[in-house]
C-alpha cells in the first residue's frame, strides 16, 4: 500500500517529466498560430516577398540562386494572397476577395516565369505584380499621416 508521502511524492516526479512535454507541445503551438493582422501578413510575408520580385526585374537574376530566390518569393507571395483570403483576414467578401485572388494569380504567373528563368517575361510579370498591390492598396489603405 502507497502512503500519502509516496503518492505525494510520485504525482510531483510525473507532472516534473510531463513539464517539458507541456512547454514544448505550447511552443509547437505558438509557432503555428497566423498572424493577428493583415500588417502582420503584409510585413512578414506579402512585403518582403513582393520586393524579392521587384528587385529581380530591376537586376535581372543571373546564377541559379537568384533564380530560386524569385521563385521563393514568388511562392510565398502567393501564399501570402490565400492566406488573406482566408475568414480571419478578410475585410469583405467581394472585392477584398478579388483583390486577394489576383494577387495569387499574378504571383503563380511569376513563379511560372521564375520556373521558366524567362527574363523577357519578368519585367511584365513584377509590373502586373505592382498594379495588383496598387488596386488593393488604393481601396484598403488608409491614407498616412
Amino acid at each position: 500500500m502507497l502512503t500519502t508521502t509516496t503518492v505525494a511524492i510520485l504525482a510531483m516526479a510525473a507532472m516534473a517529466t510531463r513539464a517539458p512535454v507541456a512547454q514544448a507541445s505550447a511552443a509547437q503551438q505558438d509557432a503555428v498560430k497566423p498572424p493577428a493582422t493583415v500588417k502582420d501578413v503584409m510585413t512578414t510575408m506579402t512585403i518582403p516577398a513582393s520586393d524579392v520580385i521587384f528587385a529581380a526585374s530591376s537586376e535581372l537574376p543571373k546564377t541559379d540562386e537568384q533564380w530560386a530566390a524569385l521563385r521563393q518569393g514568388a511562392m510565398t507571395l502567393a501564399e501570402s494572397g490565400k492566406l488573406l483570403m482566408t475568414s480571419a483576414f478578410a475585410k469583405d467578401r467581394t472585392a477584398w476577395m478579388e483583390r486577394a485572388g489576383e494577387m495569387v494569380t499574378r504571383a503563380e504567373a511569376t513563379l511560372r516565369v521564375a520556373q521558366a528563368k524567362n527574363s523577357e517575361a519578368l519585367e511584365q510579370a513584377s509590373n502586373d505584380v505592382y498594379e495588383t498591390c496598387e488596386a488593393c492598396h488604393a481601396r484598403y489603405l488608409p491614407p498616412g499621416p
